[in-house]
């Protein structure tokens, strides 16, 4: 090409250059193809293009990915397709000569989005441009979402010369927007509504409620006994349980109704436009009664109840924030008083305010040091030394005393609050793990990652930012982590967890046995460690099948490359029998129960699990 032409064209995109092309070139006859008409070629050439830019332009316009169409004005005055090119043959299934003539109508469905259409038409006839997007139909029959851009053309003297219409197909891409809002807005396991759409819709409700005069209901229910499921039957037939919720009250429900999934076993239901609280409490009974009929989950059959709290608007109150408490309130009183359903009283404030308060309790005790860390050694079966703790959180309260995990967990897990706790933890226990070097003891740590923990996306740069923060080699850290975390969303969970590893964190399965799809768990994950459950461990000594799968998973385990860890061991007859199948490490109250940081330094100079380890520890020669 020559040097004015690579001048003139070579920063410029391929709109500017049509557009630049169009401006200087005289109109085409309206049945002409500029790409292909050899009269209307020379006819550019004489008027000033060189040869190398009129191909150039040709080809530009030709091939362009996007749809491109050029529109002269028709005898009418109305706009007339005079070009298309193969951009936008391909999009629509269409040929040249199906639409050379026709009008702009083509680009859209009249028929599915008529106010497109004239919004189309009328800028047109003014000779104007235009931007939108419409639902099109390509000659198939099949449906697309068109994104157009037109833009009017004029000659030197401001006459309109043509129309340039850019077509996309932005299909996929709205797809993929949509895919991802629903991702947001919506929870992993259930696919039902989360706790930011609920509530966005309860605000929606109300306010088209209050102009109505009608009433809008809040049902807040969770899942009686629920955790003995998951304690039992392991945490692939609660999260079965979890996904059926929604089945199971949906025949109570109107179309109009949301249900919603809050967090762990909490679900709410919105119930807009009703007349008062009786048409609440229906439903209410309806959703006990769905739990009347036991679960029936891969051959195993077990009863789960619900205990329901109803609110209703503007009864209780006028606010989205004050429905959703007071629903959460009667949830609980008809929790304590095992009455399966309770419409909000105000004097059930007291009853329930214990749990309410906790909550805000909690927030306090994160922010002012209240929490405190407690270790559980991990003791080597074959050497008897101890090179590795478990930090577990207890709560100090200010008049309860000392709280135990499973008595402000989960209350953090139905709130943003399991997120500071998490990050609390894992500074604290890096912390110790720092001084612990300083004073000649670099023992490694071991910490519980909650599900929530694991679905976020930032959580291995935040792993990161702590280990820097109390400068500590990453091998020091073991996160532990359940299958009912991975099953969360396997995925993005199983992303994550390679992001972590290749931080050097080591990573530990917990609770191994329990969870859905053990063994190719077992395969896949990119864990150091497997946990075994308690649940197995503490029943191998009277049931022979306990002791087959201890000794089945101690073998897969091993022949993986994995470490085992036997939790829950309470006696010396298991301690033994663990040792005799090759089990690497054991953690329970036969070795000691969690002990604070300080006790913890005690008890390895004084306990005979201690003895030789503290000298390894000083010297620096712990196992990895």
């Amino acid at each position: 090409m020559t040097k004015d032409f690579d001048e003139t064209f070579g920063d410029l995109t391929i709109r500017t250059q049509i557009s630049r092309f169009i401006e200087a070139a005289p109109p085409p006859e309206i049945h002409r193809l500029p790409a292909v008409d050899k009269e209307y070629t020379e006819k550019l050439i004489a008027s000033g293009f060189a040869v190398e830019q009129v191909q150039f332009l040709e080809s530009a316009v030709q091939y362009a990915p996007e749809g491109i169409v050029v529109m002269t004005p028709g005898d009418d005055g109305s706009p007339r397709v005079a070009f298309a090119n193969e951009g936008y043959c391909r999009m629509t299934g269409r040929t040249r000569e199906t639409i050379l003539g026709e009008s702009p109508m083509l680009f859209g469905s009249p028929e599915s989005d008529k106010a497109m259409v004239d919004a189309l038409v009328h800028p047109l006839c003014q000779r104007r441009g235009f931007e939108g997007e419409a639902l099109a139909t390509r000659a198939n029959g099949s449906r697309y979402i068109l994104d157009l851009t037109v833009v009017p053309a004029h000659d030197s003297s401001g006459a309109l010369i043509y129309w340039i219409a850019y077509l996309r197909d932005v299909s996929e891409k709205k797809a993929q927007v949509a895919a991802l809002e629903h991702q947001v807005l919506h929870d992993v396991l259930t696919d039902l509504p989360n706790r930011a759409l609920l509530e966005d819709r309860l605000q929606q409700a109300m306010l088209a409620a209050a102009s109505d005069r009608m009433c809008v209901g809040l049902l807040v229910f969770d899942l009686d006994d629920f955790r003995e499921v998951n304690d039992t039957l392991g945490h692939h037939f609660g999260d079965a349980v979890l996904r059926q919720v929604a089945g199971r009250v949906a025949s109570a429900l109107r179309p109009v109704d949301t249900v919603s999934r809050l967090g762990g076993d909490e679900f709410a239901i919105l119930l807009p436009n009703l007349v008062d609280v009786r048409d609440a409490m229906k439903v209410a009974l309806a959703v006990y009664n769905a739990f009347l009929e036991p679960f029936d989950i891969e051959g195993q059959t077990f009863e789960v109840g619900a205990s329901v709290g109803v609110a209703v608007s503007p009864n209780h109150s006028n606010d989205a924030a004050g429905i959703m408490r007071c629903a959460e309130v009667a949830m609980y009183a008809a929790k304590e008083s095992r009455n399966g359903y309770l419409p909000y009283a105000p004097d059930q404030e007291t009853a329930t305010i214990t749990s309410l308060a906790l909550r805000v309790d909690l927030r306090e005790a994160i922010d002012h040091n209240q929490l405190v860390l407690y270790y559980q050694p991990k003791i080597h079966l074959r050497s008897g030394l101890v090179t590795r703790v478990e930090a577990l959180v207890r709560w100090l309260h200010p008049e309860r005393g000392l709280l135990q995990p499973d008595q402000f967990i989960p209350l953090a897990e139905r709130s943003a609050l399991i997120k500071q706790l998490t990050d609390w933890v894992l500074d604290g226990a890096l912390a110790q793990c720092r001084a612990w070097q300083e004073a000649g003891f670099p023992l490694h740590v071991a910490v519980n990652l909650p599900t929530q923990s694991l679905l976020e996306p930032f959580l291995p740069q935040r792993v990161s930012r702590l280990l820097d923060k109390w400068g500590l080699d990453p091998r020091v850290l073991k996160l532990e982590i359940t299958e009912s975390g991975i099953m969360a969303d396997p995925p993005h969970v199983l992303a994550i967890l390679h992001l972590l590893r290749t931080l050097g964190v080591r990573l530990s399965l917990d609770d191994f046995g329990t969870g859905y799809s053990s063994l190719v768990h077992m395969r896949n994950l990119p864990v150091d460690e497997i946990k075994i459950d308690k649940s197995f461990i503490m029943g191998m000594r009277h049931n022979e099948s306990d002791g087959a799968i201890v000794r089945t998973i101690i073998s897969l385990a091993h022949s993986l490359g994995h470490e085992v860890v036997a939790e829950g061991v309470d006696d010396e007859e298991t301690f033994k029998i663990l040792s005799e199948l090759g089990c690497d490490l054991a953690q329970g109250y036969y070795l000691t129960p969690p002990l604070p940081a300080d006790e913890l330094m005690r008890w390895l100079e004084k306990s005979r699990w201690g003895e030789g380890a503290t000298e390894v520890l000083r010297k620096g020669k712990t196992a990895h």
